[in-house]
């Protein structure tokens, strides 16, 4: 099966979905059909919501392939100290930066893997726009694509190859709506 290109829409960008950190991209929590049904190659693109305060124009937070996948009680014993691993191995829900007690476990839970990407480029807030060739990836929910972005795929990895030799892979820009852990009091169980 050809890999696909999923774009969507982030409502935040705060280090929990996507968690960018020691050289790891990583999408543990939300976006359920996206960690249940992709495989390894699958492109994952993140487009600035409205709720992002960064203007009305759509930018490119993230463009990521990914490398690895694993389930989540994996990913719970593997990588237990990254701000994104919520649950522990039996599957509770750990204080954390992210959910209330009991609001997103379902969703997430549901997800079943977790994608894991050593090759990726994460813009945050020094995002991109995204050109005019590639408007159409552009969801108009809150939900993802990936069928109407067939035609575009080629596109978007030769987007992604020019700017991993202009700036490399990786981290570049630092999370748009980093919350400070005063703000995120509330979200600990």
């Amino acid at each position: 099966m050809p890999a696909r290109l999923y774009t969507y829409i982030l409502q935040t960008d705060n280090g929990g979905a996507p968690c960018v950190e020691k050289n790891l991209f990583s999408l543990a929590i939300c976006k359920p059909r996206i960690r249940r049904c992709a495989r390894e190659k699958y492109i994952l693109v993140g487009i600035s919501g409205n709720k992002m305060k960064i203007g009305k124009e759509k930018r490119i937070i993230f463009i990521s392939i990914i490398t690895n996948i694993i389930t989540m009680k994996e990913y719970a014993d593997k990588h237990s100290k990254r701000p994104d691993s919520i649950y522990s191995s039996d599957m509770k829900l750990l204080p954390n930066l992210f959910h209330e007690c009991g609001s997103q476990e379902i969703k997430d839970l549901g997800g079943v893997n977790v994608l894991l990407s050593n090759n990726f480029i994460y813009f945050g807030n020094k995002h991109i726009a995204v050109p005019d060739n590639l408007r159409n990836i552009i969801p108009t929910t809150q939900g993802h694509k990936y069928k109407p972005n067939a035609p575009y795929k080629n596109i978007l990895l030769k987007l992604f190859e020019t700017h991993k030799k202009k700036s490399g892979k990786g981290k570049i820009g630092n999370y748009n709506n980093k919350q400070t852990i005063l703000e995120s009091i509330k979200h600990r169980c």
